[in-house]
């Protein structure tokens, strides 16, 4: 053999045996879409964690915990100190005695704040307006309707105040608006609610926030976007969370549905006035 011939078969030898190796190499790192997702939660949802889509379960879906909205799903803006409520002490013993409802976890946890609508809104109607039409990737108008039928979950006889659906954004009290996804440093949450209120505890205006898109980006359908908003139609009304797991207005969602305890809640919150209770 020349050795022409022998410096070329050492060559070839030396790049098949790299080429080998990279191969193998390869092979024992593993591939970036193919690495294991996060858990998600069950199928539920109101503002912390994202609900998941459905599965095939023999478990409730009332049992499943979804995440209704963040501890922080609520912003409050107010120009200043809010004033103190007269009879403070009346009002206290009022809350204490009160044989349901969670009125009292929520003056903890909104450092004694009590805020909701005028009393006018029950002849002028508090004003909702829905987002119709949204550049939001698969969103359709299903969720218009999920929307606008989730808040009047929360009319009746608890709420002294009639919901009216308009058309104008511009003349509304309420907004809810449709946003692709929350960002990461927000976890999984789908919901928020940014609330303004008035330095005597009037709220003048609120807007929702929804995302159609869990943390993942994976589409949330409106069925399971429902829970999200009804907690979050309660914190536009003037509700605060709940330490009642059992309840709607509970930071982790463990029910669809608003509860007799959240309708306590919002009755009572609408016979007193609003301001300071510290």
């Amino acid at each position: 053999m020349r050795r022409t011939d022998i410096v070329l078969a050492i060559v070839v030898g030396i790049f098949a045996l790299f080429v080998g190796s990279r191969v193998v190499a390869r092979r024992a790192i593993p591939s970036v879409h193919a690495a294991a997702r996060p858990a998600r939660a069950t199928p539920g949802g109101a503002d912390r964690v994202s609900p998941s889509r459905p599965v095939a379960s023999t478990t409730s879906q009332a049992t499943n915990p979804r995440t209704a909205s963040g501890l922080g799903d609520v912003n409050v803006v107010q120009p200043g100190a809010i004033a103190r409520v007269a009879n403070v002490e009346l009002v206290r013993q009022r809350i204490a005695a009160a044989p349901a409802g969670y009125l009292a976890d929520m003056l903890a946890a909104d450092s004694g704040l009590l805020v909701r609508w005028p009393d006018d809104r029950r002849e002028k109607g508090l004003r909702i307006w829905v987002q119709t039409i949204s550049a939001v990737r698969d969103w359709d108008t299903r969720y218009t309707q999920m929307a606008r039928d989730a808040f009047a979950d929360w009319s009746g006889t608890d709420l002294p105040a009639r919901l009216d659906f308009v058309l104008d954004s511009a003349s509304s009290d309420i907004r809810v608006v449709w946003v692709d996804r929350f960002p990461p440093e927000l976890g999984r949450r789908v919901g928020n609610t940014n609330r303004t209120n008035d330095q005597n505890g009037w709220i003048v205006s609120a807007e929702v926030s929804v995302a159609v898109h869990d943390s993942l980006g994976q589409t949330i359908e409106p069925a399971n976007l429902a829970g999200i908003v009804r907690h979050e139609a309660g914190h536009a009304l003037g509700l605060g969370h709940s330490k009642d797991s059992t309840t709607k207005m509970f930071p982790v969602e463990m029910t669809n549905s608003i509860t007799s305890a959240d309708r306590a809640t919002l009755r009572l919150l609408y016979q007193l006035s609003p301001g300071s209770v510290r």
